[in-house]
């Protein structure tokens, strides 16, 4: 029995048609997904919404909708066009009911930018044809960069930039061989350090005996997927991060290092994303 539908709420970082009334098919030829702006909206508010139905059951529905919010950060992050949905993090943007539930009025404030009706048309088009689960890690870089498009300071928007790389660098477990030669390491602090002194030292070769440091983690990941060179920009962005955090140093002069952490960013998400893409299924 085909009972529940979802529906996706979402605004953008750009101005959008006022009047808004499509019918998406799957590239799988499977449910169509319809795009529009939610009955009683003002003209001012800008929200739009993401329907589909035809689901059997309500986790089935509740899934794909997620799928389609998943696609839609990486479709939109794409095209350098902010997304932001009802609902983040453990709170899901996904409305799940049964099939003949009336649309419900738009609830939210609007952002402070209209898109042409072609093109926020083909951004949902294309997420919602090529819609597929993201991770965690996937999930929060895609919205930081989301988020980045939105009015904000350059600074704000370079280090959101710098963290969504973060985000795709999970610092992994070090090795046996790494371990034992951090415990060689401990065993070599001298006796008659202070107690303060050896604690410190200590808890450092701790640390860095469990996992990568952060930048050994960037550093290895943007490598293996984007080569030797971005690695190193990289490495350079990140040092302006950390002037700028630990020294105040570097404000009103982000705006280039701002647009390569973008650039280098985006292209992480994509890669660490293409195995997804190719094995996901449509909505």
């Amino acid at each position: 029995m085909c009972c529940f539908c979802f529906d996706v709420w979402f605004r953008i970082s750009r101005p959008n048609p006022d009047h808004l009334e499509q019918e998406i098919g799957s590239a799988s030829g499977g449910r169509s997904i319809r795009l529009w702006r939610p009955s009683g909206t003002a003209r001012d508010e800008r929200w739009l919404a993401i329907k589909s139905c035809g689901y059997a059951t309500f986790k089935e529905a509740r899934d794909s909708g997620m799928q389609v919010e998943d696609a839609l950060l990486i479709a939109a992050a794409k095209e350098h066009i902010g997304i932001e949905f009802i609902g983040r993090g453990a709170v899901s943007g996904v409305s799940v009911y049964p099939k003949g539930q009336v649309d419900v009025v738009d609830p939210g404030a609007p952002p402070p930018v209209p898109l042409k009706e072609k093109e926020l048309i083909e951004i949902v088009t294309a997420a919602v044809q090529n819609a597929s689960t993201l991770t965690e890690n996937q999930r929060v870089a895609a919205e930081l960069l989301n988020d980045s498009f939105f009015e904000m300071s350059p600074e704000a928007r370079f280090l959101l930039r710098i963290s969504a790389v973060e985000a795709l660098c999970p610092q992994a477990n070090q090795t046996v061989a790494f371990g034992n030669l951090v415990n060689y390491v401990l065993a070599s602090i001298p006796t008659e350090a202070s107690s303060q002194d050896r604690n410190q030292i200590k808890g450092a070769l701790e640390r860095l005996a469990a996992k990568q440091s952060v930048r050994s983690a960037y550093m290895s990941q943007i490598k293996r997927l984007l080569g030797n060179d971005k690695a190193r920009r990289f490495d350079d962005l990140y040092a302006q991060r950390s002037k700028l955090l630990h020294d105040g140093s570097g404000r009103g002069t982000l705006g280039e290092a701002s647009n390569s952490a973008l650039e280098i960013a985006l292209k992480l998400l994509l890669a660490n994303v293409r195995p997804n893409l190719a094995s996901g299924p449509n909505p």
